[in-house]
């Protein structure tokens, strides 16, 4: 006669392992999915604007103060909100202030030179 097989015994299967089958089970071979989180959060247009301005800051000096400024002031927005565009801001800050200290130093030169001119003048007679 032909022997029917009996039911394996797994005592060595841990208990998640165990519960996981059974999950696996009753929801079919695949998991139901989260819904899908809205990640495309708005960007601050404060942000953009300080960008905007340091980079008309290369034309402009003044410009770029402004940009400083509304850098600030995105960046405190952004974290208040939670919005995007922190890395504009960032930029926007970086570029400002690099310009700022590059327009300093030019004045400072400048004056430096006008000194050296008008000191030469001024004892050369």
């Amino acid at each position: 006669m032909t022997e029917t097989p009996t039911p394996r015994d797994d005592t060595s299967t841990s208990g998640s392992q165990t519960q996981g089958r059974a999950q696996e089970s009753s929801q079919g071979p695949f998991a139901p999915t989260p819904p899908a989180q809205d990640t495309h959060a708005s960007t601050n247009l404060m942000a953009v604007a300080a960008f905007a301005l340091s980079v008309l800051g290369c034309l402009l000096a003044p410009a770029a103060l402004g940009g400083v400024v509304c850098g600030h002031i995105a960046r405190s927005q952004i974290r208040r909100s939670g919005e995007a565009g922190d890395s504009w801001a960032l930029a926007g800050l970086i570029l400002g202030y690099l310009l700022i200290a590059l327009s300093l130093a030019g004045l400072l030169m400048f004056g430096g030179m006008m000194l050296t001119m008008f000191g030469i003048m001024a004892f050369s007679t």
